[in-house]
């Protein structure tokens, strides 16, 4: 394998004869599930990345707290060609512990030191964003463009961090991508993935919620990895907000009784009643596979069946 250096990027020539870019990226929330997939699979793949995070991990080069934008911008002679931003409460239950004023400082207050150390970098910035800015969506598959109605304040912190990195990029000309995330999955999930996994393995009850009928989409992380790829080197993805899954349907219920079948276990599921309407949620990634070139790789088992993998050898 023969690096060389063509302007800010270098190339690797692979010995199939395939070319491709590395860059210099920094992932913030390196610590994190989704944080230590993309280092892990960034570096896999060759590009020199690098962590940030408040936590320490083997993930994690820079301890920084990005809600202190002095520390963060001092990472301004590192020459990241690009940022990942993930670093922020993850989902609606941290955000609420937190607090609104906490959880907006690091949000919404975090990202925007992030977008400043973009702008001076003129790094590429992708903001990982979510689903849940789209609230209970009125009609299925969700598009980029459906209405923006949040009902928790998690949600309103991501539209509040997405609105920030647009302007970044209207306002500086930072050049900003934007995912909108479902359920991705992999090695180190924490989520409902990670715990059916492990009851499953233990030979433990897994309790499904409210008949089991809600529904999301599952993404495996080397899919994940492959899209953030395609979005940092196409000129086309910049200034575009994209949904980012699988962009099939997958009911929880199902979920259990798949991991219950692929880990061989004897575990049983438990299915509480039904209490409310049923939650639906996926999206169409058509936006992503035209601009982007997205394919996933991974259907719903072969990403199940490569993060059982993981979990055997690591639980």
């Amino acid at each position: 394998m023969i690096l060389t250096m063509v302007g800010w990027e270098k190339v690797i020539n692979i010995k199939a004869g395939v070319a491709a870019v590395v860059m210099k990226i920094l992932v913030t929330g390196s610590s994190g599930f989704l944080g230590r997939n993309m280092v892990n699979c960034l570096r896999a793949r060759g590009h020199d990345a690098r962590g940030l995070d408040i936590a320490r991990a083997e993930t994690t080069d820079y301890n920084v707290d990005i809600t202190r934008r002095d520390d963060v911008l001092k990472l301004s002679n590192e020459g990241f060609e690009a940022i990942l931003h993930l670093a922020a409460f993850p989902n609606p239950r941290s955000f609420t512990s937190a607090g609104a004023l906490k959880g907006l400082d690091v949000n919404v207050l975090g990202t925007i030191n992030m977008l400043e150390l973009a702008k001076t970098l003129n790094a590429r910035f992708l903001l990982f964003s979510t689903s849940n800015v789209y609230g209970k969506p009125s009609k299925l598959p969700i598009l980029e463009d459906d209405p923006l109605r949040p009902f928790e304040g998690y949600g309103w912190s991501k539209v509040a961090a997405e609105a920030a990195s647009m302007s970044y990029h209207v306002t500086h000309g930072v050049p900003v991508v934007i995912f909108r995330l479902w359920k991705p999955y992999g090695p180190y999930d924490n989520g409902v993935v990670g715990i059916f996994i492990t009851r499953a393995l233990r030979g433990e009850e897994l309790v499904v919620n409210n008949g089991g009928v809600d529904t999301t989409d599952f993404l495996y992380t080397e899919d994940l990895c492959d899209a953030v790829e395609l979005a940092l080197r196409r000129e086309e993805a910049v200034g575009h907000v994209f949904n980012i899954g699988l962009g099939v349907e997958t009911s929880i219920l199902d979920l259990a009784k798949a991991v219950v079948k692929l880990t061989g276990s004897n575990s049983n599921i438990k299915v509480q009643p039904q209490t409310t309407d049923p939650f639906r949620s996926y999206p169409d990634i058509s936006k992503a596979m035209r601009i982007l070139g997205f394919r996933p790789k991974y259907d719903l088992v072969n990403g199940l069946k490569a993060t059982i993998d993981w979990f055997r050898r690591n639980l």
